[in-house]
């Protein structure tokens, strides 16, 4: 039996990989905001509507895939977790992971081991978007220290089989080849984690554990205790031995700088907010503290009364073990005051002229691209005026906060 045309344009794709010369590696100019690329996949439909109805999110299948004319090469891809567009009955948009080196053994595209494609099914491509460009705004300015680009992200237009799907946000995968490309990897040297959820870490490189993972035992480092994962096994110690600690271990003023940019966003669901959608990187070498890195960008821009501290409550400020005991640790505390300052006052980098600026570059590419997508089309009108609305309204809430600010609550 002869194989279907679309299995038959597949094979013959991977035959004319096999022939073509590698790809040009191009990291992080790939990840230019003001460029909306197009990727394309060549997907076995079988395959596809596999994919595309999956719940488990763990099913991979092969793929054929390439960028704006470039040759093809062979791929694997699975759903990811997010609301599918239209629906879950019709899944036409989907999230997606798209695997460089499944098949082909130390094979990148552009200095990347992976894809992360987001649909807009949880919160808009724009704004998930957005949220990135604010972080990466926030560590060009400085805010991040010594390490460059810790959150890359811009948009692409997604075909599958010649059918336009529609626009994506295009998140830099955290993975090994994250470190690598920021020359911080050393082989059995490093320990990188993953937090997706409260409940405890997934270590995804590295093993055994690095020491400091063991050293910082308690809350909010260690979390409780739930299907044999980590727990806490020794006190938080006191504010002057905290402070001492977590400055030799971590990354602290990037930590906070990142935990800024969050609540700025008003992201429920972030470091300091929820104790998840975080990684962290530890390191044997010398002078390399632990480095915190977010991740999963989907509940953004929603209120601009939002509290920075922690969420509003019937009595008082609810807030998580990170607020709790770093942002109500004096010193961390005006730290903290003094980098969400510097972030929203005129000249910093989430400043409204600036991120005004920004949105004005991004809008000539994305707009049409936005329109064009058969899954949200027209309801995306207006959105890149609403979003400078909302940053234009979020910065005095944001100051009146810092200025009210009085001394932090005692720490548990």
């Amino acid at each position: 039996m002869s194989p279907s045309p679309t299995i038959a344009r597949v094979l013959a794709l991977a035959l004319a990989w096999c022939a073509a010369p590698a790809l040009a590696q191009g990291w992080p100019e790939v990840f230019d905001p003001t460029v909306v690329r197009t990727f394309n996949l060549e997907i076995a439909p079988a395959d596809w509507d596999t994919i595309r109805f999956d719940v488990t999110n763990e099913i991979e299948v092969p793929a054929m895939f390439s960028a704006d004319g470039e040759t093809p090469i062979q791929v694997s891809v699975r759903r990811k977790s997010s609301r599918a567009l239209p629906s879950e009955a019709n899944p036409v948009k989907v999230s997606l992971k798209i695997d460089i080196n499944e098949y082909v053994s130390s094979q990148l595209w552009h200095g990347l081991a992976k894809l992360s494609l987001e649909n807009g099914g949880d919160v808009s491509v724009l704004s998930e978007g957005m949220a990135w460009q604010l972080h990466e705004r926030a560590a060009q300015a400085g805010y991040y220290g010594p390490e460059a680009h810790p959150a890359l992200a811009n948009w692409v237009r997604l075909n599958i089989n010649g059918t336009h799907i529609g626009v994506y946000t295009n998140v830099e995968q955290r993975d090994t080849q994250f470190l690598r490309n920021r020359g911080i990897y050393v082989k059995n040297q490093t320990w990188f984690y993953d937090v997706s959820d409260i409940d405890g870490w997934e270590l995804e490189t590295g093993d055994p554990h690095s020491p400091t993972f063991g050293t910082l035992c308690y809350r909010p480092f260690g979390p409780p205790a739930k299907k044999g994962r980590a727990t806490v096994t020794c006190p938080t110690p006191s504010d002057p031995a905290l402070l001492a600690q977590l400055d030799s271990l971590i990354e602290m003023d990037a930590m906070l700088a990142q935990g800024a940019v969050d609540a700025f966003t008003d992201n429920p669901d972030a470091l300091f907010s929820h104790g998840k959608n975080f990684l962290f990187t530890d390191f044997a070498q010398s002078g390399l503290k632990r480095r915190y890195y977010p991740w999963d960008l989907d509940a953004v821009f929603r209120s601009t009364t939002a509290g920075i501290y922690g969420q509003a409550a019937r009595k008082g400020t609810s807030q998580t073990d990170y607020q709790k005991i770093i942002l109500n640790h004096p010193a961390y505390r005006a730290r903290y005051n003094a980098i969400m300052t510097g972030l929203v006052s005129p000249g910093g980098p989430l400043a409204p002229a600036g991120v005004h600026a920004l949105l004005d570059s991004i809008q000539p590419a994305l707009e049409p691209a936005m329109e064009a997508d058969p899954h949200i089309g027209g309801e995306q009108s207006g959105a890149f005026t609403s979003l400078k609305n909302w940053v234009s309204a979020r910065v005095p809430k944001v100051l009146a906060q810092v200025a009210a600010n009085g001394p932090p609550a005692p720490r548990p």
